[in-house]
């Protein structure tokens, strides 16, 4: 079975904010994660990333949400 990459703390993370700061803008989650398999490599889940946006969103966290799956950094 194809070993899954492991990755150091934050990477997801990282890029996800890097690439909502990148674009400067409400991003959806699709264009989200296509920002971060560009930056990490295809094998990242969507629902990795959709969890991790769901975790981090809210006042005091980095994350807003603006629409339904469209996100952007707080702040």
């Amino acid at each position: 079975s194809p070993t899954k990459t492991r990755r150091r703390p934050g990477e997801v993370r990282d890029a996800i904010v890097s690439a909502l700061q990148e674009v400067g803008k409400p991003m959806p989650i699709e264009d989200i994660r296509a920002a971060v398999a560009l930056q990490l490599g295809p094998d990242v889940p969507a629902s990795s990333i959709r969890s991790y946006l769901n975790l981090n969103e809210g006042p005091g966290k980095p994350f807003k949400r603006v629409g339904r799956g469209v996100y952007a950094l707080r702040g």
